[in-house]
């Protein structure tokens, strides 16, 4: 058994983190997209800009046509998040709220997991620390009560940030990166 577990650490190594790093330069996460109310008739409005080392998230919401949401979302692929503990996002924003989504379902109307977190008062750049098992299940926009499980992180297929005041007007958020790491391995 011990010759079987060596040999699959070999071949199949476990990495203690994964960094999601934004920006314009080299090996730099540049392939997210914008999923906002437009799907269902929303009027919310939003920017993109992919700066040297971070991605600048804008716009505005509106409610008007059932609208209400902007979002940013990787591509669909498949991430084991299950040995990771903690996820860590270096970001600037003023006094709003962002919620970071793991999805494990293609399909929109399937549950997903949500941590919301909150910018300071002022612009600077902070570090959120968020405990994975935290995240809250929600369909469709409401909480479930129930939390995300070890086996729905191994399946996690999407990751993204969603606008979360619930409130008209502009939003602004500067993100460096989104990192999963084990707690202990790489604290900050």
């Amino acid at each position: 058994m011990k010759l079987i577990t060596l040999i699959f650490l070999l071949f199949f190594p476990f990495k203690d983190k994964i960094k999601l790093d934004f920006g314009k330069e080299e090996n730099k996460v540049k392939d997210w997209y914008i999923l906002s109310d437009d799907v269902m008739g929303g009027l919310s409005t939003y920017k993109l800009n992919y700066l040297p080392n971070s991605l600048e998230f804008s716009g505005n919401i509106s409610f008007k046509n059932n609208g209400g949401f902007v979002s940013l979302r990787s591509n669909f692929d498949n991430y084991d998040l299950s040995n990771y503990t903690n996820v860590l996002i270096r970001f600037r924003s003023k006094n709003q709220k962002f919620a970071l989504l793991l999805e494990n379902s293609k399909s929109w109307w399937e549950p997903n997991y949500k941590y919301e977190f909150q910018s300071k008062p002022s612009s600077e750049w902070e570090i959120v620390n968020i405990n994975l098992m935290d995240f809250h299940e929600e369909i469709i926009g409401k909480k479930t009560g129930k939390l995300i499980s070890k086996s729905t992180l191994k399946d996690i297929c999407r990751i993204g940030i969603i606008t979360n005041d619930k409130k008209e007007g502009s939003f602004s958020l500067e993100i460096d990166y989104i990192e999963f790491l084990v707690k202990g391995k790489d604290d900050n």
